[in-house]
């Protein structure tokens, strides 16, 4: 939610830039189909979130091959979106494993009741 949150405020910000806005809002809606692609019912990806982001990452490619049918380049709005969404997609893996973050989500949850 963070990464489509931060997506979608720099597609605000580039609304007067049409091309930019609608690769941004493109991209941070892709940021969003990991927990829909993880409950597709093939084996490959149920229940698995990195094959969830790797499968959503052939979003991220036709995005950058529609750029390049169309314009002969692929957007910096593109690219720059792209890269933000993998490594932030990748970081949180390892990041979710450790024990401060599995702390923090406890607490959270026992402020939440």
């Amino acid at each position: 939610m963070l990464v489509f949150a931060t997506l979608v405020f720099f597609a605000f910000r580039a609304r007067s830039n049409p091309p930019a806005h609608k690769r941004l809002i493109f991209v941070a809606t892709t940021a969003l189909l990991i927990a829909a692609i993880a409950r597709w019912p093939f084996a490959v990806v149920h229940r698995n979130p990195l094959m969830g982001a790797l499968f959503s990452y052939m979003f991220l490619l036709i995005l950058a091959a529609y750029d390049l049918w169309s314009t002969r380049k692929v957007y910096r709005a593109t690219l720059w979106a792209g890269a933000f969404l993998i490594f932030v997609q990748q970081l949180r893996i390892p990041i979710g494993k450790t024990a401060a973050w599995h702390a923090f989500a406890s607490w959270v949850q026992s402020v939440a009741r």
